[in-house]
């Protein structure tokens, strides 16, 4: 159940990033308040682009927008087709946790990310 609710809202957000304009309302009216209170981009500044460019097959431009963020709108689109291939009947995937040194490096990747927007996107 839970892979269907987050294969939904993955299709939700892709279909979102393929029908809204970036440029014109309602995503236009969106700011970020991180942003408005510390100067410096957050961590997610930058997902909207990448959705949007990832959806038009453009990864150069999503993964100059913000890297963590296209790796995330291709995973909503791989989870999203894996929940309709499991509804068809494919095999489950075997499960595994995840090591200590995998959390460390996903730690180390979502910092250098935010290093990325700082330096991309400018205080």
């Amino acid at each position: 159940m839970h892979a269907l609710a987050f294969g939904a809202v993955g299709v939700l957000l892709l279909a979102a990033a393929a029908a809204l304009p970036l440029d014109a309302p309602p995503l236009s009216l969106l700011s970020c308040p991180f942003r408005a209170a510390t100067g410096l981009p957050c961590l997610g500044c930058g997902c909207m682009h990448a959705f949007h460019f990832a959806v038009r097959g453009q990864l150069g431009a999503a993964f100059s927008s913000n890297p963590i963020g296209a790796l995330l709108a291709l995973a909503c689109g791989a989870h999203a087709i894996w929940t309709a291939l499991r509804f068809a009947g494919a095999p489950p995937l075997p499960v595994f946790g995840l090591p200590r040194r995998a959390r460390w490096a996903g730690a180390v990747a979502l910092a250098a990310n935010w290093i990325f927007v700082i330096v991309r996107n400018g205080p």
